[in-house]
């Protein structure tokens, strides 16, 4: 298509896949509204990219004269950008300019618009949207975006009005389709949201038809009708960051030893100071990877805070912790009570930490006159891959964990992963929540908000084994402290031999959380600083339905109690709930709830979690119902007959099998062995073979056949021709032999699946024809499996690329 300018009276709707064309001459923006019914968006006109210099001219006389008509409908003209190659993830980076009124300067405030756009495309190819402007009475955005659900019929729609957001939720699945030829008004007697869900009908049944693709519009609606002003498709994000493949850098353990002002916590500063008694309380007397810990007493830096000279302690940082990424955290007394979000710093050079420690100092001694109950703690940073706050109190086989990707402050503002650990038989129940950030550590010191890559968004961010890892060592926490409790997690750490291990780092008493299921129902303020909070007690009108939600991005504002407070004194005065997306383990949700503030959590499921019976129905060993009992919990069992004992043996042969393949330490991997080895003997008992008479067969077979030392794998056997002395197909790929699609109804999955499938991460088969994805989960005891209509972005990798042995 060589057309310059496109008019949305003189042309007719353009097709979702035709779209794909023009985007390469128009841009995203301009090519997707073409293809909306022109009866439902203001008049626009769209100019390809290569229309218009940099300084804004190059439209034709005629041009310019057909654009003021457009604007001359309303008196104003909206100059949209639409930078060819632009992603939804995008959005926002570049400009739109508003010319007020339509006069004798016209084309010259129009040439002045349109520079101003290219000069914000930093010389990119930038084609325009040119759009009738319509004053709104109430404006949003509406999309059924992976965000908002694994499904394409279940739709978001938000509605802002003077900086206060409403949300709700649209099941769309019996919206009849609106009609593409009459406008959408605004009906007074029906329900808004069966008004967009008409809309979503007509999107996904007419316009995105045979697509998997999602979308997000921008609206507006005057008195009497609803706009769509801008629609854009969910593509795949290229710039996200996968977290699985984020370098997590090992964790460095200095030797124990002393310095002039720093000292290598001992067994009395242990007892002594709340964060160094985690070393206690957290860990076993003889757990391998526990941190070592140094220390400070504010007490004994007055000499050197007279004198101004923080020279030794400097060194005292450089020799016994490390050239860089020093932490340094505030201690109050292990006998006080625990106080959160205390003064801190991230990843500091031996300079500025010894310089924060002498200022911190000086603060604290003149807010509080004196500094003997206090301390600073010092280590080296501890990277981790995730990070979990863990709920278990004794006599309670159920243990909660809330986990992210990235550093655990982001736990209290931000969406997370809810597992329930059964201790006693180890089963688990995940609720996978969509995370669009993680929070990580900058090279220097601070902290910074990372975009995850869309389609990993809904992935749990720690595997089973974690979890299990996690619950049983916090419900032995627990049941050692005699309290019910709440243990922050470093996941995924890496030690210098380069295997995995977590770290427990600090706790509290456990708090009580209250559920709230009308959340969906308020207008939402958000909240990431003082200066919005200030704004929105300045919002005119009624408090009815509204909330704040509190979102801070600043991270000095995570941990500040000064700013938290701040919002719960405003949520009481005004009478209006606190909405946090937030753990509710954490920091900020309990001081919200002690101050007595109504807090929402957002990431709270609306049914009850913790369940009160479990079923398992698999085969365990003969003294785990003993266990069990121990725990005060009851348990129903049954003794199988020999005829159905060799059935669940071999069930959990494969569940042993996928544990010693998750096994990462040598002492991990011949538990694991062990238990597989357990089940074989069993296997051998119930048809009658001792274990030493299948080891003997097994070495007669050995010299017959081999074993599998070797690592030989059959791709294909072949009849072998006079004039071809191989298979034809000698070099078929090893992807083609693990999973394999047949046709468009039927994939070819070998038991060789079980051996590559990633544990607890969902994978799809499409099948096109039929307009439905099955959806696999391999979890450690079973296989989930779930039918849903379209596609949701998750592919089952059918291409397996071998590494080299370079041995």
């Amino acid at each position: 298509m060589n057309q310059r300018v496109l008019f949305s009276n003189e042309n007719v709707r353009a097709e979702w896949l035709d779209a794909r064309n023009l985007k390469m001459r128009f841009g995203p923006k301009a090519a997707t509204l073409a293809t909306l019914p022109r009866v439902w968006t203001p008049p626009f006109a769209l100019v390809a990219w290569d229309v218009c210099r940099s300084d804004g001219t190059g439209l034709l006389p005629d041009e310019v004269s057909r654009i003021e008509k457009i604007a001359g409908l309303t008196g104003k003209l909206y100059v949209r950008s639409s930078v060819v190659g632009e992603t939804i993830w995008e959005r926002g980076t570049y400009s739109s300019v508003l010319i007020p009124t339509v006069g004798p300067l016209f084309e010259a405030d129009l040439n002045k618009a349109i520079a101003e756009v290219v000069e914000s495309a930093n010389g990119q190819k930038v084609g325009f949207v040119l759009q009738s402007y319509v004053e709104p009475k109430a404006r949003g955005e509406f999309g059924n975006l992976l965000r908002i659900s694994k499904t394409r019929d279940h739709w978001e729609l938000s509605t802002e009005t003077n900086g206060i957001t409403s949300r709700l939720r649209i099941n769309t699945q019996r919206d009849e389709a609106a009609n593409d030829d009459a406008s959408i008004e605004m009906r007074p007697r029906l329900a808004r949201e069966r008004i967009f869900g008409s809309i979503a009908a007509w999107l996904n049944t007419y316009l995105l038809r045979s697509t998997s693709v999602r979308v997000n519009c921008e609206w507006i609606a005057d008195l009497e009708n609803i706009y769509l002003v801008q629609i854009d498709e969910e593509d795949e994000d290229l710039s996200g960051l996968n977290p699985f493949q984020v370098r997590v850098a090992p964790v460095h353990q200095p030797a124990a030893s002393h310095g002039q002002y720093l000292l290598c916590a001992d067994e009395n500063a242990i007892e002594q100071w709340d964060k160094l008694r985690v070393l206690k309380e957290l860990w076993e007397p003889d757990a391998k990877e526990k941190p070592t810990l140094f220390y400070v007493p504010l007490s004994s830096l007055s000499n050197a805070t007279l004198a101004g000279d923080a020279s030794e302690l400097e060194a005292d940082f450089r020799k016994l912790i490390g050239p860089d990424n020093i932490v340094v955290r505030t201690s109050g007394l292990a006998s006080a009570e625990k106080k959160s979000n205390l003064d801190r710093t991230e990843g500091l050079t031996p300079a500025e930490a010894a310089n924060w420690c002498l200022s911190t100092y000086v603060k604290f001694k003149a807010e509080r006159g004196h500094v003997d109950d206090l301390a600073f703690v010092a280590h080296r940073f501890m990277a981790a891959r995730a990070a979990a706050w863990v709920r278990a109190e004794p006599g309670n086989p159920i243990v909660e964990i809330n986990s992210l990707w990235g550093l655990p402050d982001a736990l209290q503002y931000c969406p997370y992963d809810i597992w329930e650990i059964h201790v006693p038989t180890q089963s688990s129940t995940e609720y996978p929540e969509y995370k669009s950030h993680m929070l990580v550590a900058k090279e220097s010191g601070g902290w910074e908000y990372r975009r995850i890559k869309n389609e990993l968004c809904r992935s749990l961010s720690i595997g089973s084994k974690e979890a299990l890892d996690l619950a049983n060592r916090t419900a032995a926490i627990a049941s050692r402290m005699g309290k019910s409790c709440h243990v922050m997690w470093f996941v995924g750490c890496i030690n210098e031999r380069g295997q995995s291990f977590n770290i427990p780092w600090y706790w509290t008493n456990a708090h009580e959380t209250e559920r709230n299921i009308d959340r969906s129902n308020y207008q939402v303020f958000i909240v990431a600083g003082a200066e919005d909070l200030e704004k929105f007690k300045a919002v005119p009108g009624p408090r009815t339905r509204q909330a704040i939600e509190l979102r801070p991005t600043d991270q000095s504002l995570m941990r500040d109690m000064k700013f938290i407070g701040a919002v719960g004194a405003t949520a009481r005065e005004l009478n209006i709930p606190v909405i946090l997306a937030g753990s509710t383990l954490a920091h900020a949700y309990f001081e919200l709830g002690r101050q007595g503030c109504t807090v929402v959590a957002k990431g709270e499921k609306e049914h009850s979690r913790i369940r009160k019976n479990a079923t398992f129905g698999k085969i365990v060993r003969d003294k785990i119902p003993g266990r069990i009992a121990e725990r005060k919990e009851t348990e129903v069992t049954q003794t199988i007959p020999q005829s159905l004992r060799k059935n669940f043996l071999t069930s959990k042969l494969l569940e042993e099998a996928l544990e010693v393949r998750q096994a990462q330490t040598l002492e991990e991997k011949r538990v694991e062995l062990a238990d597989l080895y357990e089940v074989i003997r069993a296997l051998s008992s119930s048809e009658g073979f001792t274990i030493e008479e299948v080891a003997e067969a097994a070495e007669i077979k050995r010299a017959k056949v081999g074993g599998f030392d070797e690592g030989l794998v059959l791709l294909q056997t072949g009849i072998v021709s006079r004039g071809n002395r191989t298979a034809r197909t000698k070099e078929k790929q090893l992807a083609q032999v693990l999973a394999r699609k047949l046709n468009g109804t039927t994939y070819e999955l070998p038991f060789t699946f079980f051996g590559f499938m990633e544990l607890d991460q969902p994978r799809t088969l499409e099948f096109e024809n039929l307009e439905i994805s099955l959806n696999i989960t391999l979890r450690g005891d079973r296989i989930e499996i779930s039918l849903t209509r379209d596609p949701t972005q998750l592919f089952l990798p059918l291409d397996l690329e071998m590494p080299e042995d370079k041995n």
